[in-house]
């Protein structure tokens, strides 16, 4: 593979998706929260984005209803794992079907009514045009992550935020509300879930199909680990499954190996991913009192 503009493009909107997630899930992580429903909130995001696309022509109001659909769900998350205490791997799960299930029916409802026969709105380049165009959710998607590591460690928002992670009764101590704190944190997750949905279905597709996440929300939860809770770390990991995405494609377009299946190409970004994390995810450490509910004094 050449590496050229077109292809460094590319790579930087395959990555968007993945790393908007994956800067969300390490704020939710590092507060104390695991959020196996990324994927689903995703879903929301996506199929919303394109529905308000079509009915306004406008893709920055869709990335504001997508926005608004992931936090929607997330605070179905948070009401259910943060304030009723339920575990949070089987609520995130139950986000997971439900979302699943609703944009299915909902996506074959809008496809009879509607928006039969109707596209969406794709967002515009802001840098170049065409396949190596750039658009407004990649840069915010890259220029989130220096933002959020300064934030995380250079604050003192931060700071209570790592340490709510870690030991929650200390940050209790301290005055913070360790359930109000991570809830408010969950919703800024799904809000940033929902864009990477859309960043999908109105920044790459410019559709919505079912299945368009592809898994991605659980490989954002790999480029966390991989990253060890680091959004800098975790550019880098969605980076690097990006790139194999982009290959391959290539490698499919240029017909190499062409006595493979195709399905094989298909999986190279996630074995990719697997064997990142074996070879990294072993050494890093999470947050201690990650997955653990809270009672607050």
């Amino acid at each position: 593979m050449i590496l050229d503009a077109t292809v460094i493009t590319q790579t930087l909107a395959a990555a968007t998706p993945v790393l908007l997630v994956a800067t969300g899930a390490v704020f939710g992580e590092r507060v104390g929260v695991i959020n196996i429903g990324l994927e689903g909130l995703m879903v929301f995001g996506a199929l919303t984005a394109v529905v308000v696309s079509v009915a306004t022509g406008s893709p920055f109001l869709a990335l504001l209803a997508a926005a608004g659909a992931g936090v929607l769900g997330a605070a179905v998350f948070a009401a259910f794992a943060i304030w009723l205490k339920r575990d949070q791997v089987i609520v995130g799960t139950t986000i997971n079907f439900l979302a699943f299930g609703l944009t299915g029916v909902w996506y074959r409802a809008y496809l009879n009514g509607f928006g039969a026969g109707k596209t969406a709105t794709e967002l515009p380049d802001l840098i170049g045009q065409g396949a190596g165009g750039v658009d407004a959710l990649t840069l915010l998607a890259f220029a989130l992550v220096p933002a959020a590591h300064y934030l995380l460690f250079r604050t003192r928002l931060g700071l209570t935020i790592r340490a709510t992670g870690e030991v929650p009764e200390a940050a209790s101590a301290a005055g913070t509300q360790v359930n109000r704190l991570r809830a408010l944190v969950t919703l800024f997750v799904g809000g940033l879930c929902g864009l990477g949905g859309a960043a999908l279905s109105i920044g790459i597709a410019n559709s919505f199909t079912e299945g368009i996440t592809g898994g991605r929300g659980f490989v954002a939860l790999a480029v966390v680990v991989f990253g060890r809770w680091n959004p800098v770390g975790a550019m880098g990991a969605a980076l690097l499954f990006a790139a194999a995405d982009v290959l391959q494609f290539t490698l499919q377009a240029r017909n190499v190996w062409a006595g493979l299946p195709y399905p094989v190409f298909l999986a190279v970004p996630y074995v990719l991913t697997l064997v990142a994390l074996a070879v990294r995810g072993a050494k890093g450490k999470s947050p201690a009192a990650l997955g653990t509910a809270f009672e607050q004094g």
